[in-house]
């Protein structure tokens, strides 16, 4: 029994659309979730004041969180392709009081339904192909402006019917730290993502290893609090599968936020720019994306472009989150 090539051709459309993965197998994890992060370009690793930032970015981030928070983000990432091809991540996190920050988070990444046909051409029914990772997250300030954090996650692949020995589950770990220089208003972050051993669809021989890899970055808010601000980040990429495999994520945002009525409800509204470069993946352009707030609900979408011979649109994550 053998599966259909449409299998494989939304496997071949994933690889061509996802957005800078790290040579290793594990789609779901290295997908970058949030609308404002994709919006500057992919940079996040020090910007981490939403839950996407502390779930996926950095852990760290959760050593200065404030209030709970949720946030989903979902994109199709084969447009105009192959609209089954899908991904949604949602993040929770919950501040504790002198301790830190602990997080959940939980990703689903779909390729899409196949047909099974039989060696001599007979259909045998459907398989949905899929991803599903899910992560604990916690980071606690060492110094007042000093935070450390980690992740470990579960990621179970099944791209094939279990008889053809195509689904595999592993473990990975992140760890992540970040400073704040104040009263310059800068951030630094690093996150050292998807340690672990390796995926094992058929034998240890044939073991894959995840997408592990290094991202450090900065992040600097140019104005001081007020009703105006602009924030700058830049990030950059190490694979620690595929040494040349280098990213390099800079973006920009430009906001403007005031409270209004008896209530004095927030209500603001950010535009986003960046620009992503991928040489190994031939991904080089410019990314742009908005934001908006209002009261305790936030709206953000980025726009990223994918590898130019691909000739396929961009893809485009909308993210949701509340703020409790």
């Amino acid at each position: 029994m053998r599966l259909n090539a449409t299998a494989f051709a939304m496997v071949a459309g994933l690889l061509l659309a996802a957005t800078a993965f790290a040579q290793g197998t594990g789609r779901s994890l290295d997908i970058q979730p949030g609308g404002r992060e994709n919006g500057m370009g992919g940079a996040g690793v020090a910007l981490g004041d939403e839950p996407t930032g502390m779930t996926w970015w950095n852990p760290a981030a959760l050593g200065f969180a404030k209030s709970p928070a949720v946030q989903l983000t979902s994109a199709k990432l084969v447009p105009g392709l192959a609209d089954d091809v899908a991904y949604n991540q949602i993040g929770y996190v919950h501040p504790m009081e002198g301790w830190g920050g602990l997080a959940i988070s939980l990703a689903f990444l779909s390729y899409g339904t196949s047909m099974q046909v039989s060696e001599q051409g007979q259909e045998l029914g459907t398989f949905d192909s899929y991803e599903a990772s899910s992560g604990i997250s916690y980071g606690t300030q060492l110094l007042p402006d000093f935070a450390i954090g980690a992740s470990i996650k579960y990621i179970h692949i099944q791209l094939a019917p279990s008889n053809l020995q195509g689904v595999a589950s592993a473990f990975g770990f992140d760890l992540g730290a970040l400073y704040r220089l104040e009263p310059a208003r800068l951030r630094f972050g690093a996150n050292i993502q998807n340690l672990g051993p390796s995926v094992v669809f058929i034998n240890e021989d044939q073991a894959s290893p995840l997408s592990r890899n290094v991202k450090v970055g900065a992040a600097w808010d140019v104005l001081p609090p007020g009703p105006f601000g602009i924030t700058l980040a830049f990030d950059f990429n190490q694979s620690l599968v595929t040494s040349g495999f280098q990213v390099c994520n800079s973006g920009m945002e430009a906001r403007y936020g005031s409270s209004s009525g008896a209530s004095q409800e927030k209500i603001g509204v950010a535009g986003r720019v960046g620009w992503y470069s991928d040489p190994l993946g031939d991904i080089k352009g410019l990314t742009y994306g908005l934001g908006f707030t209002w009261s305790k609900l936030l709206l953000d979408y980025g726009s990223i472009p994918q590898a130019k011979d691909s000739g396929l649109p961009n893809v485009n994550k909308i993210s949701l989150g509340w703020r409790f």
